[in-house]
């Protein structure tokens, strides 16, 4: 009897018994970030075990495989939405299975094969714009789109699933009227797609690319990709237009880079590891010195807002959340209603939305208070826009940059309903154009983002407006125009 009893100890506290993971939930989450192999690794693992790649439960968690350990799934098991390093925890799923009643979850169990039981599909809105939000999703590996001016979801899969191209997407960019760039940091690539959301090509050509995030077009259209492992571990790396590979472009003074941001006089990049957080860099790749330094944990997607801030994600740390600092790396402000922050975007109204491992939220731009919630269920990345009406410079490698600022006049003018505004810029500036009615009151906002140098293009459609005088304008860095415009029906 006395050895039964310490053979039934034994098999009680074998870690094949109902166990707790060794690794914790925040090592959990880091490592899954920078290398999300690792959960490559788990998911295939569940898929050969027929367990779960994600569950999500409605207002009580959402789980996903993450890990491997000793032959077993870990999962990271998210129970505050809005705030993922709050009370989460590593569980093996016979734990998981005694928590949550999964009769009413949503089940992925990869491969296409998910059971929703949950009562509540997701919700697609109509959209309010032409224009679209490009977020990746690493739960599905597809591209979701968001109406542009309210941040609502219009569709799960702008770009579809397309393993095994897709793996990690992590960063979306339009590159043309009809061709669109995903990053993907399994894939080890930079894919192409049309707006169907189908595959034409992969675009880096050579480069030795391992573990990529973040990229950004220069001002010639080449483009720049983040590298964080392999041959050219820390490094930005350059393509051109046509996707072949030109050589290294930035070589120093990089700790694990995510997320690249073109400013006026230079080049931004956050670092995820280090304590140079967002290092500054000239437009030949030499390095300037730190924006900010030993402040932050984890940063990822940086955006320029308004008279030279700046928009940063903190993705963990105690003080995670939308960072707002001026154009010198002075920090104003931080909204933290939602934290684990990966993407950012200023909507149009003002406020911010940002993605996390859970979903999709729209918050004050003043208090961080939550305002809504876009989507949730999905493990969401950075935020950039589609534009239909695509600038004309984009993709023609032929045009000649020009040497000054410029509005030009509209044209047709008369028009009714529609009218082409083109402007030129000699170097890369953030760029508003705004239309205004004969008593100065703001009609539309038909460019607000950052562009490279070139000549641009816009159609106004004034199909809602009624026959009168109006103005446009434009700011662009230190420059500034209005012209008069006339409406006839």
């Amino acid at each position: 009897m006395k050895y039964l009893k310490l053979l039934l100890l034994i098999l009680f506290i074998s870690p094949f018994a109902y166990s707790q993971p060794k690794i914790s939930f925040d090592e959990l989450m880091l490592k899954a970030e920078l290398n999300p192999s690792i959960v490559f690794q788990a998911e295939k693992t569940a898929i050969e075990q027929k367990l779960p790649v994600s569950i999500y439960i409605k207002d009580k968690a959402f789980i996903e495989a993450k890990f491997v350990e000793n032959g077993k799934v870990v999962y990271a098991v998210i129970t505050n939405f809005l705030h993922p390093f709050k009370n989460g925890y590593s569980a093996y799923f016979e734990d998981i299975v005694d928590k949550f009643d999964l009769s009413i979850a949503r089940i992925n169990y990869g491969l296409g094969n998910v059971v929703d039981n949950t009562g509540e599909p997701i919700k697609l809105y109509p959209r309010t714009s032409t224009k679209l939000l490009m977020i990746p999703d690493w739960t599905y590996d597809r591209v979701y789109a968001f109406d542009y001016n309210t941040g609502n979801l219009v569709d799960t899969a702008f770009i579809h699933s397309n393993y095994p191209n897709l793996q990690s997407p992590k960063h979306a960019l339009q590159r043309t009227k009809t061709k669109i760039l995903v990053s993907d940091q399994i894939a080890d690539a930079v894919q192409e797609y049309d707006t169907n959301g189908l595959f034409v090509r992969t675009f880096t050509q050579g480069g030795n690319l391992d573990n990529i995030r973040g990229i950004a077009f220069m001002p010639n259209w080449n483009l720049l990709v983040t590298v964080a492992s392999g041959t050219n571990q820390n490094t930005i790396q350059r393509y051109d237009t046509s996707g072949v590979h030109i050589g290294t472009f930035i070589s120093t003074n990089l700790n694990s880079p995510f997320a690249i941001l073109y400013r006026t006089g230079d080049i931004l990049v956050t670092n995820s590891s280090g304590t140079e957080d967002v290092n500054k860099f000239n437009f030949s790749g030499g390095f300037i010195g730190s924006l900010i330094a030993n402040q932050l944990n984890f940063p990822q997607q940086i955006i320029n807002i308004d008279n030279g801030r700046l928009a940063l994600c903190e993705f963990s740390g105690t003080g995670s959340g939308i960072k707002i600092y001026d154009s010198t790396g002075n920090l104003l402000n931080t909204l933290a209603g939602v934290t684990g922050n990966r993407g950012v975007f200023r909507l149009p109204n003002g406020n911010y939305l940002t993605t996390n491992s859970t979903g999709v939220y729209e918050i004050d731009d003043t208090t961080g208070a939550l305002v809504s919630t876009k989507v949730l269920g999905s493990s969401f990345q950075y935020i950039s826009v589609f534009d239909p009406d695509f600038p004309v410079s984009i993709g023609n490698t032929n045009i000649e940059l020009p040497v000054d600022y410029k509005l030009y006049n509209n044209y047709p003018n008369p028009f009714n309903p529609s009218t082409k505004i083109k402007f030129s810029i000699p170097k890369q500036e953030f760029v508003t154009v705004n239309i205004y009615d004969n008593l100065g009151k703001h009609v539309k906002t038909l460019v607000n983002s950052t562009l490279p140098a070139g000549v641009y293009e816009f159609t106004f459609n004034a199909d809602n407006l009624a026959t009168g005088i109006y103005f446009y304008s434009i700011q662009a860095g230190n420059f500034s125009d209005s012209k008069v415009m006339v409406l006839i029906k």
